[in-house]
């Protein structure tokens, strides 16, 4: 194969790269899963070997048909009613995401959820440069790339070998993946043909999809079951109604109301509300209230290395965590002084030992160790041991007050932060915070900032949209980037379900206890979307 033919199918296959699930390309029959009835038939797959996959799936209300009462099974699939498929195979939901992947998938089509979805999950991969080419056919080799890359072995690193007799013909860029699904029994070819340009039928669709379902369902990860893993959101700039229905909407399970405060008498300030207690038992949600020092330096060192205001604070904090029949606190002190070190960890030991008898979670939030006057106070290891969970705040990579404009939260840095975290805390203690707003950075003629403002994805899309430059993907950071101008020029690193989902399932891979979210009120709503699919997505073993 000559290497431009290679350089050329390596482009469009990365810009088709797609994921697993069959439907009709009829928007009636795409408005809704098919009725979930065994009984179900098609007038025309009597003879396919595909029967009785055919009729699982479309039970499932995975499959659909072309038209009342036919499958067509024989015809080719697109990749459109491909990754739709895929995603309903995996249990995900569209996403209407904010930002466009591809530039040729528009948002009004019936498609352009469940292609965001699988994108987001990084199942195929675009930016707002690609196209998808959604109407053309799939082909077979297309497809092996795509399941390779969900059950996350690619077969090796480029020195894969193939017994097919038509080995010549499969693209470099595919050959991986076709030994990977030959070896793992989902693609088979005939007559020792992989045929890897032909499209993929219909009826080979519905084969493949029920191997892969059959496949995910025996690993399945039940380790990481949503409902036993820590969710928490911080109540921040929302009323207690915006709250709760801020929760409703989400996967959080444990709620953190800014409740209590340091003051000077060793006595805290309480702001507790009564009707948010009530609410969280109604729907069976935890409450683990935030203990915070208003980034008070002096405060802090006052009550931290005086025993007698020490003890008053820790007394005082048990009595209300009795009084409120609290599940849990978290303690968020922000400008420790260096010189606090030893009694920050001593108040954390002693707090967690006067609460043990009411079996109450002890967290404290912690920011990434990069040797810096703000992490001094932070003993990492010891703190790991004397408390329940350490929240790693994996945000302000570029904080507000820089003259150095830049993301919130990149992934190579938060991938760092995470390393260096887990030297010092079992990934099983850690709770990963991850951040539901951005900056809205002002810039002068030579790039620097000279102005910043934190602002909500809401607030973000809507400069987006209203922006007359297209957000760019940065394959670097993992994130869209956009410029605008009004009176000065604006540039933003967007955070929304593309970006966040990656910094979602690294949390997944190391194995952390969970995620905090600062703040719930900032996200929109298509974020929830994202992040429920990377759960589902774990969930399947993949």
């Amino acid at each position: 194969m000559s290497s431009k033919r290679s350089r050329w199918l390596t482009r469009l296959t990365l810009s088709a790269t797609a994921a697993i699930t069959i439907f009709t390309t009829f928007t009636s029959y795409l408005a809704a899963p098919a009725a979930a009835s065994s009984g179900a038939t098609f007038q025309d797959i009597a003879h396919s070997y595909a029967y009785q996959s055919i009729i699982s799936l479309h039970a499932k209300g995975i499959l659909n048909g072309t038209q009342p009462g036919y499958f067509s099974p024989k015809k080719a699939v697109t990749r459109a009613e491909w990754v739709t498929a895929l995603d309903r195979t995996l249990g995900l939901e569209p996403v209407q995401a904010a930002v466009s992947s591809y530039r040729d998938v528009a948002k009004k089509t019936w498609y352009y959820g469940w292609i965001e979805a699988a994108s987001q999950l990084n199942i195929v991969q675009g930016g707002t440069s690609a196209t998808f080419q959604p109407n053309s056919p799939i082909t077979r080799q297309e497809a092996a790339l795509m399941i390779a890359r969900l059950i996350r072995s690619s077969g090796g690193s480029g020195n894969a070998t193939s017994s097919f007799t038509d080995t010549g013909e499969i693209a470099d860029w595919a050959l991986d993946a076709v030994t990977t699904v030959n070896r793992y029994g989902f693609m088979k070819g005939e007559s020792n043909y992989f045929r890897p340009a032909s499209s993929l039928t219909r009826e080979e669709t519905a084969a493949l999809l029920e191997r892969l379902l059959t496949y995910s369902t025996k690993h399945a990860n039940q380790t990481a079951s949503t409902a036993s893993s820590i969710r928490l959101g911080w109540q921040y700039d929302q009323t207690v109604q915006q709250f709760e229905n801020t929760v409703l909407q989400s996967n959080i399970n444990t709620l953190s109301p800014r409740w209590f405060f340091l003051n000077e008498t060793g006595s805290i300030s309480d702001y507790t509300n009564a009707s948010l207690l009530t609410w969280a038992k109604q729907h069976h949600k935890n409450i683990w209230a935030m203990v915070g020092n208003r980034s008070n330096l002096v405060l802090t060192h006052q009550i931290l290395s005086s025993e007698v205001l020490r003890n008053k604070t820790i007394t005082q904090l048990a009595n209300a965590v009795s009084v409120y029949g609290l599940n849990g606190l978290v303690i968020d002190f922000e400008n420790v002084d260096g010189q606090d070190r030893a009694n920050l960890t001593l108040f954390v030991q002693q707090l967690k030992a006067e609460l043990k008898s009411q079996n109450t979670v002890l967290a404290i939030c912690v920011s990434p160790d990069y040797g810096t006057d703000w992490t001094a106070a932070f003993d990492y290891k010891q703190l790991g041991t004397a408390a329940d969970y350490l929240i790693l705040m994996g945000y302000d990579e570029h904080w507000g007050g820089s003259s150095i404009p830049g993301s919130v939260s990149s992934l190579p840095w938060l991938r760092e932060s995470v390393r260096r975290f887990v030297q010092t805390t079992y990934p099983e203690k850690a709770i990963l915070a991850l951040p539901l707003f951005t900056r809205n950075w002002t810039l002068n003629a030579s790039g620097h900032s000279i102005a910043s403002s934190d602002i909500s994805l809401d607030q973000q899309n809507q400069l987006v949209s209203r922006s007359v430059s297209k957000p760019i993907w940065n394959e670097d950071i993992q994130q869209y980037t956009v410029s605008y101008k009004d009176t000065q020029l604006h540039k933003l690193w967007l955070e929304e379900g593309r970006s966040f989902t990656r910094k979602y399932r690294l949390g997944q891979d190391a194995g952390f206890a969970g995620f905090a979210y600062w703040y719930p009120g900032g996200a929109s709503s298509d974020l929830w979307s994202s992040v429920k699919n990377a759960d589902r997505f774990i969930q399947r073993g993949l």
